[in-house]
């Protein structure tokens, strides 16, 4: 399963609405370019209530800045909850696409210049998931994008998996005994940062990263837990002598 040298920058979760400005995306597209990825990765609820604000939106600007991403070799994103609810399934996928995404749903792609499988996954709570669609049947090594957690408790693979998912925001208000309470349907143990096989089911190929996300919702502010662009650097592992 030799694999080359890939660089994935992943952000997830800017919930762009009410709480958290559109104008925003000029300053996270800026950072993500700064770290010159191969492929870039969006984890999903790029709005957080389309039908409540839609009218205060600017997806012309929106799409314009999402389009200036850069990678070398494609860029990808997947649903959220929130790019089901609220109506925006409605235009989610579509304005994607026109940024220059491509959103996985329950599909595979094949980077062949890395020799990397990435598998997108619909979105757990609302999109369309059975158990069948965590099965990955090739040994290859799999990069896994969703935008809940809990499906590392679901995939079954016969090789390494490293998976990359936000939803939870890390609580969006880290205090030791209450952000725990603070984590929504769908993240399960997962709170954010890295976990290994042991952590994930005992399922030992398996490692993932949960970030804490981008924007904001439900209350208008973080504490003690900061917004995070992501960047893995995936290299061939080197026998030992």
């Amino acid at each position: 399963m030799d694999i080359e040298e890939c660089r994935a920058v992943f952000f997830s979760d800017t919930h762009f609405g009410i709480l958290y400005e559109e104008t925003h995306a000029g300053q996270i597209v800026d950072r993500i370019n700064a770290l010159e990825a191969d492929i870039v990765i969006f984890g999903g609820d790029l709005l957080d209530n389309y039908g409540r604000d839609a009218e205060m939106l600017d997806l012309d600007y929106l799409k314009k800045e999402l389009g200036r991403i850069e990678a070398r070799e494609g860029k990808f994103a997947v649903f959220g909850n929130h790019d089901y609810g609220g109506g925006a399934y409605r235009i989610y996928e579509d304005l994607m696409n026109e940024c220059g995404f491509k959103v996985l749903v329950n599909e595979t792609v094949v980077l062949e210049k890395y020799k990397i499988e990435l598998t997108g996954f619909d979105d757990y709570l609302l999109g369309d998931t059975e158990p069948d669609s965590y099965r990955i049947e090739s040994s290859q090594f799999h990069l896994i994008a969703a935008h809940e957690p809990v499906i590392a408790n679901l995939v079954e693979g016969a090789g390494d998996n490293f998976a990359l998912t936000g939803h939870t925001h890390g609580g969006q208000v880290s205090v030791p005994y209450f952000t725990r309470k603070l984590i929504p349907t769908g993240s399960d143990q997962f709170v954010k940062g890295f976990y290994t096989g042991k952590e994930i089911g005992g399922r030992g190929l398996m490692q993932m990263y949960v970030t804490s996300g981008i924007g904001l919702t439900q209350y208008p502010f973080r504490f003690c837990n900061i917004p995070e662009i992501i960047a893995v650097d995936f290299v061939q592992k080197q026998a030992l002598s």
